[in-house]
């Protein structure tokens, strides 16, 4: 398997990975990414706006399972909405389960087509991702399926993050497997059973 390392944007979402927000003790350290195949390839995965998807996906999957929206990781790929939509979620599935989930790595993601230039403010990057992903046992799935996306995003002073996303249903992805990537050590189930514990994300 080919190892990469932590989300290329991260000053800082595991060497042992824990699913609860930082103590006193400190941050934990981020985690290896482990493809479970060939890392992928293809004409657009040396895009400049494919690869910050890629670390959004990375620093998301990382903030979800500390249950830290506030990481820099996430800051630096993650516009503040989409950050913000990411805590209200953790925070429903707490009031609603007593638990939140854990992604086993970064979303699976193929992508399939870029619209806009490196040069470009804004830009949109379509293409399919794993149907089911999260889990409370953190356990990657069989056959997690595939749908389609549209990552929208924006760059500013040489930085880009992920703004929004739109679903594509339009978009067939019944022949797209989307590579894996787990995270290396593997994520431990959530101790979060209460909303108070997650951490809100910082404003721009």
């Amino acid at each position: 398997m080919r190892v990469i390392g932590p989300v290329a944007l991260a000053t800082l979402v595991l060497g042992s990975l824990v699913a609860c927000t930082p103590t006193d003790d400190g941050p934990a350290p981020m985690p290896t990414t482990v493809w479970t195949s060939a890392a992928p390839e293809g004409p657009l995965e040396g895009d400049p706006w494919v690869e910050t998807v890629r670390a959004s996906l990375e620093a998301q999957a990382i903030a979800v399972n500390r249950n830290d929206f506030s990481l820099a990781s996430l800051t630096e790929t993650t516009s503040y909405d989409l950050r913000s939509r990411l805590y209200s979620a953790a925070r429903d599935q707490v009031t609603s389960s007593g638990s939140t989930e854990i992604l086993p790595g970064p979303l699976p993601f193929a992508p399939v087509e870029v619209t806009g230039v490196p040069e470009d403010a804004t830009a949109s990057v379509r293409g399919c991702v794993a149907e089911q992903w999260a889990s409370e046992g953190g356990t990657p799935p069989a056959v997690p399926g595939a749908r389609g996306i549209e990552y929208r995003l924006a760059q500013e002073d040489g930085s880009r993050t992920v703004t929004s996303t739109v679903n594509v249903p339009d978009l067939d992805c019944s022949t797209v497997d989307p590579p894996v990537a787990l995270f290396d050590p593997a994520p431990e189930p959530s101790t979060v059973d209460d909303v108070e514990r997650i951490v809100r994300p910082t404003r721009d």
